[in-house]
């Protein structure tokens, strides 16, 4: 009867409700006796048949009990490929007798330069490396390698920001994987111990985290390898944490970005609008004559709008607010002219295959008007068939105009593209910085 209220003898009807007071719940394993940390979804306390049910985001398992966090580890199958394994090892000695010798090299020589980026006001390293686990168990290979991305900071107990540095972890490899798909489902906790190390203590788990795999991306080598953006992986990170990165796009599965809907032109669109927008604080670039005209057209609807009155004069203030806009022909024309010299060798190849000519003036106003019909709902319009076309063509455009703003080569950007949309193009003779 905790969350009933009594209307009378016999009555009752539901009361207030009942929310979790505290971020998180302690347990104890039975069987172990191991500490449990649970983090729920949301403060409401619901019941069923009087027994009370806390929806739960995540649980963190402590093999050891230890009252600081300082460091997370992260591992998947992604990771593997974006930070390869295969780095790890001297090349293999072969004999004729069958003898092997495999040697590995050391922590230093496999482990990334560290990165910095800022969350809620507190700095966070990022680093990579690869783990090396031995095993005599049947069934278990004798060498096992696996790479993780690490976040490391002033210790801590705040387990909602640990879980905050997770979610900014899983949508750094969306964006490296072109997919929401990602299983980051499991992450190491470290506390301090002595001077720069750091002791294994706990496992962070996420619930129904499950994902539908696909390992054939990874086979394919559709993924943004770390070399790539290696001295950038800070800045990608914080535009991340701070919500600076546009990102809704991302399709939830690598079979489901095969496929266009309404839904995903309008939103690859948005994203390119969105990325236009922080390259270009002040708008494209215009000719005097353009800006000129656009000052006395403010100034005479400014008169118009201190002459009138109602309706009118919200007409005239709408009409004010379009002088100086950016169409997204616009847009696209002037990304075009200033990422060619990274994104042309793909546009030209992609076009030609198709019959057809890369014309950024055309493909920016098919994309524009095709955009237009989906977003006002224009079901009367024939489709525009080329602006699938060029809708491909726009994620591309997208990942180098980010990654250019972070600072990456232009030849690791052709790269990062050639890969993750398996453009198949041979970039060895392409321009370098």
């Amino acid at each position: 009867m905790w969350f009933m209220k009594s209307l009378g003898k016999g009555a009752y009807t539901f009361g207030d409700p009942v929310y979790v007071e505290d971020d998180y719940l302690i347990g104890k394993c039975n069987e172990n006796c191991q500490k449990i940390i649970f983090l729920p979804k949301h403060k409401n306390i619901g019941s069923y048949n009087s027994v009370l049910i806390v929806q739960i985001e995540a649980y963190i398992i402590q093999k050891y009990e230890r009252d600081w966090i300082d460091r997370l580890g992260f591992m998947s199958q992604e990771l593997d490929c974006i930070y390869s394994t295969s780095q790890a090892l001297e090349s293999p000695e072969w004999t004729e007798d069958g003898v092997v010798s495999v040697k590995t090299k050391d922590f230093d020589n496999t482990t990334s330069h560290k990165q910095c980026f800022s969350v809620d006001g507190k700095e966070v390293s990022v680093f990579f490396g690869i783990s090396r686990t031995g095993s005599g168990k049947v069934g278990k290979p004798p060498l096992e390698l696996h790479s993780e991305m690490f976040f490391e900071f002033e210790k801590t107990n705040d387990y909602a920001f640990v879980l905050k540095l997770w979610r900014i972890a899983k949508c750094f490899v969306q964006y490296l994987c072109y997919r929401k798909n990602v299983n980051l489902s499991s992450v190491e906790i470290s506390t301090p111990y002595g001077e720069g190390k750091h002791e294994k203590f706990a496992v962070l788990h996420i619930v129904n985290e499950d994902v539908d795999n696909e390992p054939e991306t990874l086979e394919k080598r559709r993924y943004i390898k770390q070399e790539y953006i290696s001295g950038a992986e800070g800045k990608i990170l914080n535009d991340i944490a701070e919500d600076r990165i546009y990102l809704r796009h991302i399709p939830e599965t690598y079979r489901a970005g095969k496929s266009i809907n309404a839904a995903r032109f309008v939103m690859i669109t948005a994203a390119f609008e969105w990325t236009f927008k922080k390259n270009y604080p002040d708008g494209i670039t215009k000719k005097s004559a353009t800006i000129k005209a656009e000052k006395i057209a403010t100034e005479v609807l400014n008169g118009l709008v201190n002459d009138s009155k109602g309706k009118l004069r919200e007409i005239y203030k709408f009409l004010r607010k379009l002088i100086g806009s950016n169409s997204l022909q616009n847009e696209i024309e002037q990304a075009g002219k200033d990422f060619a010299d990274i994104v042309d060798i793909f546009g030209k190849h992609l076009y030609s295959m198709n019959n057809e000519k890369l014309k950024y003036s055309e493909m920016g106003l098919r994309l524009s008007q095709q955009r237009n019909n989906f977003a006002h709902g224009n079901l009367d319009k024939d489709f525009i068939g080329l602006s699938l076309l060029d809708l491909i063509y726009l994620e591309y455009i997208v990942y180098a105009m980010q990654l250019k703003e972070y600072g990456v080569k232009t030849t690791s950007i052709q790269q990062a593209i050639n890969d993750l949309f398996g453009c198949s193009i041979a970039l060895q003779s392409v321009s370098t910085i």
